[in-house]
């Protein structure tokens, strides 16, 4: 599939306040010169990110302050993309829980449920719908999580919403054939992030792959509009163990990180 050219476009990037969405906007701008659309939930965060890529790129940049989950945030996403004629979106927003199954709170799941697989599947249908009626080519990716081939203890709701991603963009990428609209799934392992802190890892930070070179294999994804990406040889072997070994014995492997709860 041949490249897409987004020099000079506007590119749609979710939950870029901070972490992966934050490194693949100033990748966009730095590196493929592509004007960003920055979406998240806190403002001020979003302005100090719009004032470094003006400042250290020239790259014009929007600002929306939204939030995935809501109706209100996701029309106002979807107006900007469609008033300034984006052609691309990079999908990171996204919550986890973090802990035995049983001693999160439910509110936590709801949260991460409206976020990563109600909220998600809203935006993204409606990022189609408009990708759908333009006549240059289109692309989606979505971050996703290698964990949701794994299965993921102690963050297992999280997988499973990563699953329902997974499932949701294969078929897709089949529905789309032929319409110009490319969709497809990043699946990372950690990443060296906030979202990582969270999670009461074993050995901390070892291991976990650098966020900036994560974002640009992710931009570069998008751009090549690839319906799988596995980013890292560490990453790809665990993947390929994912779909050749049983599945219990990948559980426990994917729950070595974690620290155990009392």
């Amino acid at each position: 599939m041949s490249a897409l050219p987004i020099a000079g476009s506007w590119v749609l990037v979710t939950g870029a306040s901070s972490g992966l969405g934050r490194a693949a906007a100033l990748c966009l701008a730095d590196s493929y010169k592509a004007k960003p659309i920055l979406v998240g939930r806190r403002m001020e965060s979003l302005l100090d990110l719009q004032s470094e890529i003006e400042a250290r790129f020239g790259i014009a940049s929007e600002v929306v302050e939204a939030d995935q989950n809501t109706e209100d945030g996701r029309a106002r996403i979807t107006a900007k993309v469609e008033r300034l004629d984006a052609i691309a979106a990079l999908l990171a927003a996204g919550v986890t829980s973090v802990g035995q199954f049983d001693a999160n709170k439910i509110s936590d799941y709801h949260r991460l449920i409206e976020t990563n697989v109600l909220g998600f599947t809203d935006l993204l249908a409606r990022l189609v719908s408009i990708f759908k009626r333009r006549r240059s080519r289109t692309a989606i990716l979505a971050i996703s999580s290698l964990g949701a081939e794994t299965s993921l203890p102690y963050q297992a709701v999280y997988g499973a919403s990563k699953a329902y991603t997974n499932t949701l963009i294969q078929a897709l990428s089949v529905e789309l054939k032929g319409t110009g609209v490319s969709v497809g799934a990043f699946l990372p392992g950690g990443i060296d992030t906030a979202m990582a802190a969270q999670s009461d890892l074993r050995w901390g930070r070892m291991g976990l792959m650098d966020a900036d070179r994560c974002a640009a294999l992710a931009v570069k994804a998008l751009v090549s509009r690839r319906r799988v990406t596995v980013p890292g040889l560490a990453n790809r072997l665990t993947y390929f163990a994912s779909r050749t070994l049983p599945r219990h014995l990948v559980g426990r492997a994917a729950a070595l990180p974690y620290r155990r709860p009392e």
